[in-house]
């Protein structure tokens, strides 16, 4: 008799290398945008938004309702979690679902996957804190469309939907068909400028 042995089933891992300093961080976001839209087209993704609209009891065409529900349910049921040391580790939408651990790109990843996936537009913040280091971002998290008004989503802290942490360089990022338009905004100075589409490194 010939032994039965069951099929592991182990996650497709991809490595990329990408450069140092402000070239890697924006190809990191090119990444990040290009997991968001992947995620959003998964049906499985859909499917689990649309479990939770029906779970928060959201009523159809609420989508400040549909906004809310998904923000709460990743900053309640998503463990913040660091990445490997000194390695940048990115989950798709789908593997968060089921790992439902991650950090602040993890956690953009899948929020902003499962919003676009029911009809949000979305795009990305990047956030720097450090005024040596001009543009030198360490932080990530999405914003939302709604009637016309961009609302942060930073599920990585116990803060309401809207709040935004205090950031010295700002770099709002949009996810455009192909690639990722982004400006920048220097906080400080009140100023906005705008900036072409980012090369492809």
């Amino acid at each position: 008799m010939v032994g039965f042995c069951p099929r592991i089933l182990v996650p497709r891992i991809r490595l990329v290398r990408v450069p140092a300093g402000d070239a890697g961080t924006l190809e990191t976001a090119r990444i990040i945008a290009r997991l968001v839209r992947e995620g959003s087209r998964d049906f499985y993704v859909r499917q689990k938004a649309i479990a939770i609209f029906r779970a928060c009891g959201v009523r159809p065409k609420d989508r400040l309702g549909e906004v809310s529900a998904l923000f709460e349910w990743v900053r309640r049921n998503v463990r913040y979690t660091r990445d490997i040391w000194q390695v940048e580790t990115l989950h798709t939408a789908r593997r968060l679902l089921e790992l439902r651990a991650g950090d602040c790109d993890d956690m953009t990843i899948l929020l902003g996957a499962m919003l676009m996936s029911t009809g949000h537009p979305v795009r990305l913040v990047l956030a720097g804190y450090h005024p040596a280091k001009p543009h030198g971002y360490s932080h990530i998290y999405p914003e939302v469309n709604v009637r016309g008004r961009w609302i942060a989503l930073d599920s990585t802290l116990p803060h309401p939907m809207g709040w935004q942490p205090r950031a010295l360089w700002k770099r709002v990022c949009e996810i455009a068909k192909e690639d990722l338009k982004c400006s920048l905004n220097i906080r400080g100075q009140g100023s906005f400028t705008t900036f072409p589409t980012i090369p492809r490194v």
